[in-house]
């Protein structure tokens, strides 16, 4: 049998796994789930008291969120007060309808020759909320609900993120949200979440996306974590990749965190959330302070202009809760936690091994142009000595 055979093979037996599994509609819990590889540190402490990490933006009044993952905040915004722009983002596969249309009797899409095809995962000439069952909720942000839900007709299984508009409007993150939708229809990377399409009724936006079976990366580290080398070293190497692709393509995260990383099969992981993404033309510099507090570089804590190296610090950050099961600059409280940043106090537990450590300083060096690009990342001496066990 040859080696593309045995690819195929695989590749359907993990799409009808997860179609037997999703069809039920028990999506957080049962059979199905992949144990990641347990480490023998220290267990994290059931009893220590999390405490909850969300997005801002350094004009933000209220936690930002635009998905599940938590709220996005940002004022600029280039309709009149009230209004919201339903017009069709060029990026995405899916048209919309007039909202005359979606609340009036009409015909269903015709069924997709491609649906689930590479190229074009959806390509429905018209669409509504009538087009789909709705599973289990999968989370909840600031401007609305996640679900997974099933096309009634293909059975295509994905995520649909809803959010009502008149909150869209009020808290003037129109603009933003347009960003959003472009940014992540427009990229295509095996480590980034898929934006299928979008659609919409008189109330409510619908985002339609690809849907990864265990949830979110920071549950299973609370869970199962922290993570020994093997699959650390996987995790970040996957994200490296993620980034480095973003970057090529002068785009910008801006808020990585295990919170924002999907979990799919055979430990695949997909960088989600795009609401702090932004695109960077040529040496331009950001100035807006936004993101997670344990995350933030230097630059950002210190209102200094800054560009993609805040993505590199922030996977340092990564790399060190993944193996440590708590961010390295982890305080009571934010005043601390930015002296600590500030200082780059970044202190070692004696499990993390010499190599690790050696890519964690790297990345979290504190001038941004002493960061160890993404593509050296990749073949870092911990990444190559742990490959051949992923």
């Amino acid at each position: 049998m040859s080696e593309n055979t045995l690819v195929g093979s695989e590749v359907r037996r993990n799409s009808l796994h997860q179609r037997n599994m999703l069809l039920s509609m028990r999506l957080n819990s049962g059979a199905g789930r992949k144990s990641l590889t347990a480490s023998g540190r220290p267990e994290i402490n059931p009893n220590r008291v999390r405490k909850q990490r969300t997005s801002f933006s350094q004009s933000s009044k209220i936690p930002a969120a635009s998905g599940a993952s938590g709220g996005r905040v940002h004022n600029s915004n280039n309709n009149r007060p009230g209004e919201f722009s339903a017009a069709p983002i060029a990026a995405s596969p899916i048209k919309t309808n007039p909202p005359a249309a979606q609340t009036s009797p009409r015909k269903r899409s015709a069924a997709l020759s491609t649906l689930g095809s590479e190229k074009s995962p959806l390509k429905f000439q018209e669409l509504s909320l009538d087009d789909f069952e709705v599973g289990k909720k999968l989370g909840k942000g600031k401007f609305g609900k996640v679900y997974c839900v099933k096309h009634k007709r293909t059975g295509f299984i994905c995520a649909l993120k809803a959010m009502k508009k008149n909150e869209i409007v009020q808290y003037n993150v129109q603009k933003q949200f347009r960003r959003e939708v472009e940014i992540q229809a427009a990229l295509k990377h095996p480590n980034l979440t898929r934006l299928y399409g979008y659609f919409h009724d008189e109330k409510r936006v619908y985002l339609l996306m690809e849907y990864l079976v265990n949830g979110e990366l920071y549950k299973h580290l609370r869970s199962h974590g922290p993570f020994n080398d093997i699959t650390a070293s996987y995790f970040v190497y996957q994200m490296a990749d993620a980034l480095d692709h973003m970057h090529s393509r002068r785009i910008l995260h801006r808020d990585i965190k295990p919170e924002n990383i999907l979990l799919g099969f055979n430990n695949t992981l997909k960088l989600t959330d795009f609401g702090w993404s932004v695109t960077n033309v040529g040496s331009a510099k950001r100035k807006t302070l936004c993101g997670t507090m344990d995350y933030l570089s230097p630059e950002l804590i210190k209102s200094r202009e800054y560009d993609n190296k805040v993505d590199v610090w922030a996977l340092g950050v990564l790399t060190f809760e993944l193996l440590v099961g708590n961010p390295p600059f982890e305080e009571n409280s934010k005043e601390l936690t930015y002296k600590r940043i500030i200082r780059r106090d970044l202190r070692f537990p004696d499990h993390v091994s010499p190599k690790a450590r050696h890519l964690i300083s790297r990345l979290l060096e504190y001038e941004p142009s002493a960061r160890l690009p993404l593509k050296d990342v990749k073949t870092h001496p911990w990444i190559e000595k742990n490959r051949p066990f992923w």
